[in-house]
């Protein structure tokens, strides 16, 4: 499957596990503390190809979204819910411990809203 958004995650363990479900480029945002680095590459993405923000379903993934599509307007969201974000015997949560299939399915979902919207 390929995306032509770059699809904006938190960390290189995410990019890691988007790369392997899909064919896609990322931007990570390293953290909450988002740089203006990142704004910059995600408003070029934006105008180029497109954004889709994809980031783990806690409150620190939530804020990193809302901080990206504030400054950086008309980016699509793909959403993982929690359940599926969760290690097998470990804790924590993140787009990195989702199955592909999980991937596959939250993006593809966003492509589908694009194209019912497309005119």
């Amino acid at each position: 499957m390929k995306i032509k958004e770059i699809i904006v995650v938190e960390g290189r363990d995410d990019t890691a596990k988007i790369k392997s479900a899909v064919d896609a480029d990322t931007i990570e945002t390293n953290g909450s503390a988002i740089g203006e680095d990142v704004i910059k590459r995600s408003r070029l993405a934006q105008e180029t190809r497109g954004v889709i923000i994809l980031t783990d379903p806690d409150f620190p993934g939530e804020k990193i979204r809302k901080t990206i599509a504030e400054k950086v307007p008309g980016c699509k969201h793909a959403f993982l819910p929690k359940h599926l974000a969760k290690p097998k015997n470990k804790r924590g949560i993140g787009v990195e411990h989702a199955s592909l299939e999980a991937i596959r399915e939250c993006l593809k979902t966003v492509q589908e809203e694009m194209e019912a919207t497309e005119p």
